[in-house]
């Protein structure tokens, strides 16, 4: 199991970890120099680009097309930009090559983030978007930084297991989902929940809600 500060697994400590305090006995449990050495040692080892954060919160137009958001549609920052994707509180992204894809964590209704290469480094830490929002977020915060600019929407009920695996069937049901029933609600769910929605006519943020489950329930 993970185990330290920074939560390594046995095979990452063989791997990354290093000494952050001088001494040649490297200890995760009780130095805090070690444990932050060896998870820096292991970030820029997956990736991480020094001279970048993890990602910038954006507003998107109204009218954009929500089937370019996706971890696997990156594009420049210039190139979103001409699809008027702003950066909030209206200051301007440092480099404008820099490629990044377009996420919606909370679906159409809640923020909008442009996620730059870090931000899949964090997931190689920890293969979830919500926990590397979370750290990216946090340490914003700690750098002095505020909340999100847009309210995160608290009104709607998270669906239940059964619901997320009766949600995967029914998108199987219509030709849109191929993959496992299992109700982990990945990428291809997400792409699946968008072609749905953008033949019915609705946002297609890919967003799982109830009430896109009771549009799939009546249309199956």
């Amino acid at each position: 199991g993970a185990f330290g500060h920074t939560q390594f697994m046995p095979s990452t400590f063989l791997r990354a970890a290093r000494s952050g305090s001088g001494s040649p006995r490297i200890d995760l449990m009780s130095s805090v120099p070690d444990a932050l050495m060896s998870t820096g040692n292991l970030l820029k080892a997956e990736g991480w680009l020094a001279n970048q954060g993890w990602g910038y919160e954006v507003t998107i137009p109204a009218g954009l097309d929500l089937t370019l958001a996706g971890r696997d549609k990156p594009q420049t920052i210039a190139q979103w930009q001409a699809r008027g994707v702003r950066r909030v509180g209206g200051r301007d992204f440092p480099r404008h090559a820099d490629q990044a894809f377009l996420h919606l964590p909370a679906g159409a209704r809640g923020p909008a983030f442009l996620m730059l290469p870090n931000f899949r480094v964090i997931m190689k830490y920890n293969n979830s978007e919500n926990y590397a929002m979370a750290v990216g977020h946090l340490a914003d915060r700690l750098r002095g930084g505020g909340g999100f600019a847009r309210a995160w929407p608290t009104g709607e009920r998270p669906l239940s297991q059964q619901e997320r695996m009766e949600l995967q069937q029914r998108l199987a049901r219509v030709g849109f989902y191929t993959g496992t029933v299992d109700g982990k609600l990945g990428a291809g769910t997400r792409e699946a929940l968008q072609r749905f929605q953008a033949r019915a006519g609705m946002p297609a943020d890919g967003f799982p809600t109830a009430a896109l489950l009771q549009r799939l329930r009546g249309g199956s």
